[in-house]
């Protein structure tokens, strides 16, 4: 058995109309969201053997907050600039060429494409998907064998829930 875990960037702050997209910090509320992530990570004894991180500032940030809930080293952490704008098929290309020896990745990326993913790959219903909120799948093939629709979405949490 494998796991996704696919995290959605926290709180960005939206102040600045001067500010590039790309740039966009974490608002107070994002910070609250993330370090409230961190301690849903460590109290589930949650722990990935990679983490892939868009490159943009606010899911950089994310995962500062959320790394020592992981016990992920931050400078271990693949950031990839294709993860900012990235469509669905793009990030399950990217899974699919995992070595079978990893048995559970991390993605901090951004709607719409974390929400399409879980779409695509599990037969759950259309659910609403806030920020800083974290979904859990489960892939009983090999990484390169994932196929659509069959996989199981085991959990969604919300950062208002925790």
């Amino acid at each position: 058995m494998k796991q996704i875990y696919l995290l959605r960037h926290a709180n960005s702050d939206w102040s600045s109309l001067n500010q590039q997209d790309f740039d966009r910090p974490l608002t107070k509320k994002g910070i609250e969201e993330a370090s409230k992530l961190s301690n849903y990570f460590y109290n589930q004894s949650i722990i990935v053997d990679k983490v892939f991180c868009s490159s943009a500032e606010r899911t950089k940030q994310t995962f500062d907050l959320c790394s020592d809930g992981l016990k992920y080293p931050i400078s271990e952490a693949i950031y990839l600039d294709k993860l900012y704008l990235a469509k669905s098929d793009e990030i399950i290309s990217l899974i699919k060429k995992l070595s079978n020896s990893t048995s559970s990745i991390l993605i901090i990326g951004h709607n719409p494409a974390m929400l399409e993913i879980i779409n695509a790959l599990s037969d759950s219903e259309s659910i609403n998907y806030p920020t800083c909120s974290l979904a859990e799948i489960i892939v009983e093939s090999l990484w390169k064998d994932l196929s659509l629709k069959e996989c199981k979405l085991k959990s969604f949490t919300k950062p208002m829930e925790l």
